[in-house]
């Protein structure tokens, strides 16, 4: 897995780090210009007789450490306030630029498109879909942003989705896809919060040279004595100073961050290419925009956020993306055909995209896929879509209906009346579209019912906070009707974790631990895994072939006093916390647990998914199974 989610979400760690680096020279470059000009100032004004005494401001050294601490301070504060602002999600940086939500329940056209869009990239990659916000403007653009794919979100303008066909507009959606891939977003965040940082001494220097030292000026007239006046012209030099010197420092980081961004544009280019094998749509995408559509977005924050979008939103001299002839020319190179270029050297046919593989092999392989798009993919989630009941669609986009179907995925047979007695003395808003589905939800398989919990998610997501704990505490009492949760239950609790709540309460879940900790953790799961899927005979042979796939010991199979899912969700809590290319070989030891003897039920892959979902990675829907 070289170039997939695990690993590009573990190296977007590791160049925010060196980011880190550039940012932290930047800042000394700065406190030493500070310094020099500081040092130099004092001999000169301690002078005597005209000679200066240059030992008099570079060889104290309290002066040093004053100007250091200071800018230190000032740095600080302006990166840790963006920080903080970013940090708050997609959702804030969308509102920053004007977006506003798009409801699922829309009955807009445009957004219905964008949203089907959307949600099926979701569903064939695996990662939660995030919510869709519009910026009502004519011009044409789009944005990803978010510190981690948990709490991202897609950003489109109202030009955009009303004025490009339905493949362009999945050619940029698949474009923003590949920035939360490859972490984009997060070292977008943090470039912006480092210039803000050294932009807050600049605005400070303005601030001076503009105003302070000016009343200052103006103040002491008419005094006898000019001690205010002289004080208000040092100012005012040393605020210009203090302003050309941070001007300087944002000036070296927008030229890092475009160097950074053009080179990241080039590659969510080629991988829209490589998820839709249509080079056709974003290029012709792209040649709309060439051709004289605006993509002007007019928030205030488009200027510092610049480098989030599909293509440049205002002119500077530091552009953030390449040229679009340029973009086009290398998309024409890849195989567009549909295009009037003359900068391509040559043309590529793609492809037609293989089949999904079926069974056991189908198990497998979305294991080792896990975190990518492809055109089977992307097409065997239209597919599965397409094959659901209109109706039961059409409930999923409101919330009433989304409950409805989340209680009908708990029903069964033998706790059918208990629930439907439930839901209509707690939830009667949802209790007619509860009715209507129930029966068709339970007849589903166990893996597609709880595919629909994925397409549920927007809608409980825009509940809000209060009105979907209320829920969950309804959905919890239908789950214990029968006096115990069970497996399939405890992964239906986990959809509900990562799809719904780590979007409701977006507290980061970093990666503070390592595998060498998490052992006996990782043994645990694939011991239950490998007894849940597999006769007691065969799951020791199981087991043994998973735990040599991560390089452990088997030793002996979990005791049934161990084997319970409050020890199963406290190994898999653990195992989160290690970094994601080591999730990576927990997944695929897990697919080979479950898949030893060569078949893959619906129950098999509901818990293997949850262990997905628990460590909070992208593993699509088992639509072979499913």
């Amino acid at each position: 897995m070289a170039n997939d989610f695990f690993s590009n979400q573990d190296r977007a760690r590791s160049k925010t780090g060196r980011l880190v680096a550039l940012f932290v020279l930047g800042v000394l470059g700065t406190m030493l210009s500070f310094w020099v000009i500081a040092a130099a100032a004092i001999s000169i004004s301690s002078a005597e007789d005209g000679q200066v005494n240059w030992s008099q401001g570079f060889g104290d050294p309290r002066l040093f450490f004053v100007i250091v601490g200071v800018v230190s301070c000032i740095v600080l504060i302006g990166t840790l306030y963006k920080l903080s602002q970013l940090s708050a999600g997609g959702p804030a940086i969308a509102q920053m630029l004007g977006g506003v939500e798009i409801d699922p329940s829309s009955q807009s056209p445009a957004e219905q498109k964008v949203l089907n869009i959307v949600e099926e990239m979701a569903i064939a990659s695996g990662l939660p879909v995030p919510p869709v916000y519009v910026i009502d403007t004519d011009g044409m653009n789009a944005f990803a942003a978010g510190p981690d794919p948990t709490r991202s979100v897609i950003g489109v303008t109202r030009g955009l989705i009303e004025s490009l066909t339905r493949d362009e507009l999945q050619g940029v959606i698949a474009h923003e896809y590949s920035h939360i891939f490859h972490g984009d977003t997060r070292i977008n965040a943090r470039t912006t919060a480092a210039i803000a940082g050294i932009m807050l001494v600049g605005t400070i220097g303005w601030f001076t040279f503009r105003f302070i030292g000016p009343q200052l000026m103006r103040g002491s007239r008419g005094s006898k004595k000019n001690d205010g006046a002289a004080i208000g012209i040092a100012l005012v030099v040393a605020g210009l100073l203090i302003w050309l010197i941070g001007s300087l420092g944002v000036l070296v980081g927008r030229m890092i961050q475009a160097g950074i961004s053009r080179q990241r544009e080039f590659l969510a280019d080629a991988s829209a290419v490589q998820y839709t094998r249509n080079p056709d749509g974003i290029a012709n995408a792209l040649r709309k925009l060439r051709d004289g559509h605006r993509t002007e977005v007019p928030a205030a924050a488009a200027s510092e956020l610049n480098h989030f979008f599909f293509c440049s939103s205002l002119s500077t001299i530091f552009a953030t993306h390449p040229p679009l002839d340029e973009r086009i020319a290398r998309i024409v190179a890849m195989g567009a055909q549909n295009m009037d270029s003359t900068r391509a050297a040559s043309t590529i046919t793609a492809p037609a995209p293989p089949p999904m593989p079926q069974g056991a092999a189908g198990f497998a392989a979305s294991f080792a896929s896990a975190g990518t798009l492809s055109p089977a993919s992307i097409a065997a989630a239209h597919n599965w879509q397409e094959r659901i009941d209109p109706g039961l669609r059409a409930g999923l986009r409101t919330a009433a209906g989304a409950r409805a179907v989340v209680y009908a995925i708990t029903r069964r047979s033998d706790s059918a009346k208990a629930v439907d007695a439930l839901v209509a003395e707690r939830d009667g808003e949802s209790l007619p579209t509860y009715q209507a589905v129930a029966a068709a939800v339970q007849a589903l398989n166990p893996s597609t019912r709880m595919g629909l919990v994925d397409l549920a998610a927007p809608a409980l997501i825009a509940m809000g906070g209060d009105a979907y704990r209320a829920f969950r505490a309804t959905l919890a009492l239908a789950m214990r009707v029968d006096g115990a949760v069970d497996v399939y239950e405890w992964a239906l609790s986990k959809a509900l974790e990562r799809q719904v709540e780590r979007r409701l309460d977006p507290a980061r879940r970093n990666a503070t631990s390592s595998f060498a900790r998490c052992t006996a953790d990782a043994q645990l799961v694939l011991g239950i895994i490998a007894l849940e899927c597999h006769a007691s005979g065969t799951a020791n042979e199981a087991f043994a072939t998973a735990c040599r796939c991560v390089g452990l010991q088997a030793g002996a199979l979990p005791t049934s006093t161990q084997r319970t899912l409050d020890a199963l969700n406290g190994a898999v809590e653990n195992l989160a916390t290690i970094p994601y290319t080591d999730r990576a070989r927990v997944l695929e030891a897990c697919a080979m647990a479950a898949a030893h003897d060569g078949t893959v039920t619906s129950n098999e892959f509901v818990l293997t998914r949850a262990i997905a979902d628990a460590l909070d990675v992208p593993l699509p829907r088992e639509f072979a199974v499913g």
